[in-house]
């Protein structure tokens, strides 16, 4: 009489992590990368719910909006025009709004043009542009390298991003841009 056993034989789990093995060294590099898209992705989306807010402020308080990058502290505000001479601008505050956001830390600001112009060349701190009260904002074009740990082992990502003067979105594109 022959006794049934269970389980697996030393051959039989060979077999299944050579495969495992396989096809974790094939699979992988096809995620390496998924990090940094995440990362560009939701700092689109979080930019794009920003530059909203900003548009329907002026539209809605008919003053001029400021959208401010501070580069030094990593932070993206929107200020809003205090009096009719539009010198001086104050933060935009909201309980049920986001008014600001964080720039990833591992982004580095390559070109910055308003208005054909790039801002970066000046080796500024901030730069900013404005969407005044009928909703238009500046031609805007700002090209970002992502230098991400995971990033390391092959190129850092380049991306640029191009904002539409009359709907206030980016629009996000793989290459750099030029006005």
């Amino acid at each position: 009489m022959q006794k049934n056993s269970y389980g697996f034989t030393l051959l039989e789990l060979i077999v299944v992590i050579a495969i495992i093995g396989i096809l974790a060294v094939t699979v992988a590099p096809l995620f390496r990368g998924r990090e940094s898209q995440l990362r560009t992705k939701e700092f689109v989306a979080k930019l794009n719910a920003l530059m909203q807010v900003s548009w329907q402020q002026a539209l809605v308080s008919q003053k001029v909006q400021r959208v401010y990058f501070d580069f030094r502290n990593k932070k993206i505000l929107l200020e809003e025009q205090k009096d009719i001479e539009g010198k001086d601008f104050v933060p935009i505050k909201s309980e049920f709004l986001d008014t600001q956001m964080e720039i990833p830390s591992t982004y580095f600001f390559k070109n910055f043009y308003i208005e054909g112009k790039d801002e970066m060349l000046r080796k500024v701190r901030a730069a900013y542009f404005y969407i005044v009260p009928s909703g238009l904002a500046q031609t805007v074009i700002i090209n970002i390298i992502d230098q991400g740990e995971e990033l390391k082992e092959r190129e850092s990502e380049k991306f640029g991003l191009v904002l539409n003067p009359f709907s206030a979105q980016f629009e996000y594109y793989d290459t750099f841009q030029k006005p």
